[in-house]
C-alpha cells in the first residue's frame, strides 16, 4: 500500500470541483510524510510503468512480482476499477511471502463496496483499522462506505476521529469539511415549492348538459387564483440503518374571486426509517386535514408503508401502500376507509434521460356506497435535459385511471370513469433567478363517464415556480 495515500491526496486538490453530493468518489491524503514519499516513489513508479511494454500477459506479470504489486497500488490509487479486478487475482497467485496481506485486504474492501457488498466491505476495513487504528486513509474508506450505506451517524464519528489527527494537510482539511457538511446536511431540513397562475373556466365543474329530467344546473363559472405546493421533509439517524423522519406538505388552490372553491389540504408524517446502499424501508403514521372553501372539511388517520430498492445502475423499484379512515366535518355520509398501493419503476437509460413506469389501484370506502369506489391506474413519465450544457429540460407526464362506482346515485346511475390525463412542461437553467425556476407546462384532462354530471375535458397552458430549498 506504498501509494495509497498518493491518490488521496492528489483527490484533495481536486474535491472542489466534485459534487459535494457524491464524497464517495474520492478521499484525500492524511498524512505530509507519507505524501512527500508517495510522491517521490509514485513519480518513479509512474515513469518506469510508462516505459513498460502494453503486451505484458499475466504470466510477465507473475514473473515480476515486484511490478505487479506497483501496478496493483497504482489502480488502487487511481480507484481503476476493472484494474484492479484484474490485477488481484493474479497478485493472490503470488508466493505468500510475496503478497502484502493489507493491500489484499484492502483491495477487496474496495471491490465489495463497487458491487454493493457494503456490509463485507465494512467487515474488511474495520479489520484493517484494528490493525492499523492510527493509519487514518483506511479509517476514511470506512467512513465512505458508512456514509453509501446509510449509517451517517457512524460515518460522522470516523470524520470526528480523523479530524482529531495532528498537522493534517491543508487539502484534507478542506476535504474532511465538506465531507462533514454533507453529512450535517443530509439530516437537515428540506424543504421544496411551487406555485402557479389558475384560470378556470368552470371552478364548480357545472356538467355539459344544463338539464336532466327535472333538474336544471347553473352555467359555468369562471374564477382566477393561485395554486400552491410545498413540502418539507427531515431524517435524523439513530444507530446503524434506523432513522427517524417527519414529512410535511401543503397543497391547494386560493381564487381571490371565488373562495367558496378554495381549496387547502395539509399532511403530517413521522415515523421509522431503514435503509442502506440499496434499498430503504418506511413506516410512518399520518394525518390529514383539509378545508373546502372557508370552512374544515374533512380529516383523515392512517398509516403509509414505503419501499425501494436499486435493482441496477440503471433500474430502481418503488412501492407503497397507505391505508386511512376519513372523517367528515358535515357530509357523514362519505365517512370511511380508503386503502391503496403503487409499484413504479424508474429506468435511467443515460445520465440525461429517464423514464418511470407505475401502475397502482385501491378501493375508496363510504357509508353511501354511491360514493364508495375501486380504482386503477397506469401511469408513465419521461424526462430529458438537451443540449452540451444539458440546460433545456422536457418533462412527459401521462396516465389512464378507471373508478367503478358500487352503488347507483340519486339520478340512479351507478357510475364508471376512465380519466385521461397528459402534461408537457419546459424549463430552461438559464431563467433560473435565486433558485427559483419557471416552467411552462401543458396539461389535458378528459373524463369519460357514463354518467352526465362528470363528464369533464380541459386543456390549459401556464407558467409555475417550483424551488428547492437546502
Amino acid at each position: 500500500m506504498r501509494y495509497l495515500p498518493l491518490f488521496l491526496y492528489f483527490v484533495a486538490y481536486t474535491v472542489n470541483a466534485a459534487p459535494i453530493a457524491t464524497p464517495l468518489d474520492s478521499s484525500p491524503d492524511l498524512t505530509r510524510d507519507q505524501v512527500q514519499q508517495a510522491e517521490n516513489e509514485a513519480r518513479q513508479q509512474t515513469e518506469n510503468v510508462s516505459q513498460t511494454p502494453v503486451s505484458m500477459t499475466s504470466q510477465d506479470l507473475l514473473q515480476q512480482p515486484d511490478l505487479l504489486q506497483n501496478a496493483l497500488d497504482t489502480a488502487l490509487n487511481q480507484q481503476h476499477i476493472e484494474n484492479i479486478r484484474f490485477l488481484l487475482p493474479l497478485y493472490r497467485q503470488l508466493p505468500e511471502q510475496n503478497q502484502d496481506k493489507v493491500l489484499i485486504k484492502y483491495a477487496e474492501a474496495i471491490l465489495m463496496r463497487e458491487d454493493g457488498k457494503h456490509t463485507d466491505a465494512e467487515k474488511h476495513l474495520r479489520i484493517l483499522i484494528n490493525q492499523y487504528p492510527d493509519y487514518a486513509p483506511i479509517r476514511l474508506q470506512l467512513a465512505l462506505t458508512l456514509s453509501q450505506n446509510g449509517q451517517t451517524r457512524e460515518a460522522e464519528q470516523e470524520i470526528k476521529k480523523i479530524q482529531r489527527t495532528p498537522d493534517l494537510p491543508q487539502p484534507v482539511t478542506d476535504y474532511l469539511s465538506k465531507f462533514s457538511h454533507y453529512l450535517k446536511r443530509e439530516r437537515e431540513w428540506q424543504f421544496d415549492g411551487n406555485a402557479y397562475y389558475i384560470q378556470d373556466n368552470n371552478v364548480g365543474r357545472s356538467p355539459e348538459q344544463r338539464i336532466y329530467g327535472n333538474w336544471y344546473f347553473s352555467e359555468p363559472r369562471s374564477a382566477h387564483g393561485i395554486g400552491y405546493e410545498f413540502s418539507a421533509q427531515k431524517t435524523t439517524p439513530i444507530k446503524g440503518h434506523w432513522a427517524t423522519r417527519i414529512q410535511t406538505s401543503t397543497y391547494g388552490k386560493f381564487y381571490w374571486d371565488a373562495h367558496d372553491y378554495d381549496d387547502l389540504i395539509t399532511r403530517a408524517e413521522t415515523g421509522l426509517v431503514w435503509r442502506n446502499a440499496k434499498q430503504e424501508f418506511s413506516a410512518m403514521p399520518y394525518f390529514e386535514k383539509r378545508w373546502f372553501g372557508t370552512t374544515p372539511y374533512s380529516h383523515t388517520t392512517g398509516g403509509i408503508l414505503r419501499y425501494s430498492y436499486i435493482l441496477s445502475p440503471q433500474w430502481q423499484a418503488f412501492s407503497a401502500w397507505q391505508s386511512g379512515y376519513k372523517k367528515h366535518e358535515e357530509r357523514k355520509y362519505l365517512d370511511g376507509a380508503s386503502h391503496a398501493a403503487s409499484i413504479s419503476l424508474l429506468y435511467r437509460s443515460s445520465p440525461q434521460q429517464f423514464f418511470v413506469f407505475g401502475f397502482g389501484g385501491g378501493r375508496e370506502n363510504a357509508k353511501d356506497l354511491s360514493e364508495s369506489y375501486t380504482h386503477g391506474n397506469l401511469r408513465a413519465s419521461w424526462s430529458r435535459n438537451w443540449g452540451s450544457q444539458q440546460n433545456l429540460t422536457t418533462t412527459l407526464n401521462g396516465s389512464i385511471q378507471q373508478r367503478h362506482y358500487r352503488g347507483s346515485d340519486i339520478f340512479n346511475i351507478r357510475r364508471h370513469d376512465t380519466e385521461y390525463f397528459t402534461r408537457l412542461s419546459l424549463s430552461h437553467k438559464k431563467l433560473t433567478w435565486r433558485g427559483f425556476t419557471p416552467r411552462v407546462n401543458w396539461t389535458w384532462s378528459h373524463i369519460r363517464s357514463n354518467h352526465f354530471y362528470y363528464r369533464y375535458n380541459q386543456n390549459r397552458i401556464f407558467l409555475d415556480i417550483s424551488k428547492q430549498f437546502k
